[in-house]
């Protein structure tokens, strides 16, 4: 057995699917058991920051539908999603019939149509909803591989038009040899919930999950509303499945700092009655216990290690680094989730020896993980912050010290002749992303808030502002 051997090499969970599967097989944590809570209708909504797992989540669930005969699984990256589309595909809402809700309702039922094609049950049903079947097959949407796709197919001409005599068919409504114009998605909305309900009772669940939503913050926040009308069509669409009895689902996994820029009203409705945070602080002060080091258990243990991570901590590192258990000074220079530790732990293989670490040894990846964890943290702000003061965090912090006021940060931005005006906003995004903490003062002891620690802590600029641990060696304030 080797350290160095340790898969410790991707911080991607679609690289990992790729190219080391048997991490997402083996070495998968399953925090708070969410691979069961997923499994439960009302949960669709996962939640968490940058880094967390959520792409991971997607990718267990892909693997477990590879192995089990009555469980389909796709997931749609939405990267590339073009936005505009969806006024091509049958309007913004209140501007035509059904909004982009209904848009996005049938680009969602489409895609989870196209997964009903991998399952004999549903194609070979004999129901009357084998004509749409049909009819989304000769317009290539059941050959599908995404939701992007089916939004570039929607959104040609005449598109509703074509499915005219399946709807007449399924609908009862007029003859076959009749044609009847379909002018908006509502129509074929219907139609396709009619559909459904036309199908038999069959024991296999669909599931289509949604990933890749934080790119939309590189246009800076003008989609956030087609996200609240995302969310609401998942609803939807998902409460109809449950009604009809459907397994099928819609998950969509969104980064904190998106969420939190929908324009919903019933925002924290939704993340508490179908939500499933990814939350990996360890708030019991038991960090060998903890979700967090089993991540690097399972890894071990995939490698040939059987030790616990408490045994395999005391081979591996000293008692104490900078006078501190040397388990809570690593931590803290996390964010408490499984990439940081991921990187720090590659940062220590890159050091090519085997362990015990010596303090040397790991003050040197620590200077590794700095510079990573900066870039890190660089690209959490794109979109939440004007790109000219995102190019100039860096230096700024690096300026104004590990501790600071509000009032030495604007000056700071004035300085960098940057708007000081925003000062306030600029520092509730990097509170928001961990660059930074609050730090006071209450009987006689140090009292701390970090967004990493606790999500619904919130940055007060009347308190002293305190610059990340692992950010103190790549901006040269340690």
């Amino acid at each position: 057995m080797k350290f160095t051997k340790i898969n410790f090499e991707y911080t991607d969970a679609q690289e990992e699917r790729v190219h080391a599967p048997e991490l997402i097989d083996s070495a998968y944590v399953d925090i708070n058991n969410i691979t069961k809570e997923i499994f439960k209708p009302n949960k669709y909504l996962v939640y968490g920051p940058k880094g967390s797992g959520k792409s991971a989540l997607a990718s267990k669930l892909k693997s477990m539908s590879e192995r089990e005969w009555d469980f389909f699984c796709d997931i749609d990256d939405l990267e590339e999603f073009e936005f505009n589309l969806l006024r091509k595909t049958g309007g913004v809402t209140s501007e035509k019939i059904g909004g982009s809700v209904t848009v996005w309702k049938l680009l969602l039922y489409i895609r989870v149509f196209s997964l009903y094609k991998q399952d004999q049950l549903l194609t070979d049903s004999g129901s009357t909803a084998t004509a749409l079947f049909d009819d989304l097959k000769t317009y290539g949407f059941m050959a599908s591989k995404s939701i992007i796709q089916v939004v570039q197919e929607t959104s040609r001409k005449g598109l509703y038009s074509k499915f005219s005599n399946s709807i007449a068919s399924i609908q009862g409504k007029i003859e076959r040899n009749r044609e009847s114009k379909v002018k908006d998605p509502a129509e074929l909305v219907e139609t396709i919930e009619l559909a459904l309900s036309e199908l038999p009772n069959f024991p296999s669940k669909h599931y289509l999950v949604l990933d890749g939503l934080d790119y939309l913050l590189r246009n800076g926040k003008t989609n956030a509303s087609y996200l609240a009308d995302l969310v609401a069509a998942v609803r939807q669409v998902n409460n109809k499945f449950s009604e009809l009895g459907n397994s099928s689902k819609v998950i969509v996994l969104f980064r904190d700092e998106v969420l939190e820029l929908v324009p919903d009203p019933n925002l924290t409705k939704r993340k508490n009655d179908n939500g499933i945070s990814l939350d990996w602080y360890d708030k019991e002060g038991k960090p060998f216990e903890s979700y967090l080091l089993k991540v690097i258990e399972n890894r071990a243990h995939l490698a040939g290690y059987s030790k616990s991570i408490r045994e395999l901590w005391k081979e591996w590192f000293p008692a104490e680094l900078a006078r501190k258990d040397s388990v809570t000074f690593i931590l803290d220079s996390t964010r408490y989730l499984p990439r940081d530790m991921i990187s720090m732990f590659r940062c220590l293989q890159s050091l090519g020896k085997e362990p015990p670490f010596s303090e040397q040894d790991i003050f040197s990846a620590i200077n590794s993980y700095s510079e990573w964890f900066v870039s890190e943290l660089s690209d959490g702000l794109v979109g939440l912050v004007d790109e000219e003061i995102r190019s100039s965090v860096e230096g700024i912090l690096s300026e104004v010290g590990p501790r600071f006021s509000t009032k030495e940060f604007k000056i700071a931005l004035d300085e960098h002749d940057l708007d000081d005006s925003h000062a306030e906003k600029v520092l509730h995004a990097l509170f928001s992303t961990s660059w930074i903490g609050n730090v006071w003062t209450k009987y006689e002891r140090p009292r701390y808030a970090w967004k990493h620690r606790r999500k619904k802590a919130v940055f007060s600029p009347m308190k002293t502002s305190v610059v990340h641990n692992g950010l103190l060696k790549a901006l040269s304030l340690r």
